[in-house]
């Protein structure tokens, strides 16, 4: 009988134990848990497209395409296309480089010209840190910008009536940097 009743208090002990441990939740109201919002404006940044234009003349001697035969100016100006690109813009999603000639020589070679005219600034952006895609392609002859240019041999009139279409048009598609 001793054991059974000690055993009943023990019993006892233990339930009032677990019983006091939840206090709080059975014997008190319960506690409400404030919740804050917080609302964060997101505002996503879409991407623009800047289209600039080069002058082939100003990049290139007449008449050539590589990096050997590019003048310090063009250089120069491609140079600062890359500090315009890596320093401007948050991310680049691509870079779309054409190669325009004018309309003097036959259309394949002017189209072959301008390609490889957008190749090659598209190696010097590439070696000079510009990671974003670059694709390069020719419109040739076929996008001149001027109008009123009399003739077809080859002058020194005609040559600088003909200089605007010499170019190579970059559009560059990104998101640009805040001011």
């Amino acid at each position: 009988m001793k054991n059974k009743m000690f055993l009943l208090i023990l019993a006892l002990s233990f339930s009032i134990l677990a019983i006091a441990r939840d206090v709080d939740q059975k014997w008190c109201p319960p506690k409400e848990e404030k919740v804050v919002v917080v609302e964060e404006k997101v505002v996503e940044e879409k991407p623009v497209v800047e289209k600039i234009n080069l002058s082939a003349d100003a990049l290139f001697k007449f008449d050539k395409s590589t990096i050997d035969e590019m003048l310090p100016e063009g250089k120069a100006t491609l140079d600062n296309l890359i500090k315009q690109i890596t320093e401007g813009y948050v991310s680049v999603d691509n870079i779309v480089l054409v190669g325009h000639t004018d309309r003097l020589g036959s259309e394949t070679y002017n189209y072959d010209l301008g390609l490889k005219r957008a190749q090659t600034v598209k190696s010097y952006l590439e070696q000079n840190g510009v990671t974003a895609p670059i694709s390069a392609a020719s419109a040739g002859e076929t996008q001149p910008i001027t109008t009123g240019c009399i003739g077809t041999k080859s002058t020194t009139e005609l040559k600088a009536c003909l200089q605007p279409d010499r170019r190579v048009t970059v559009e560059i598609t990104g998101i640009k940097k805040k001011k």
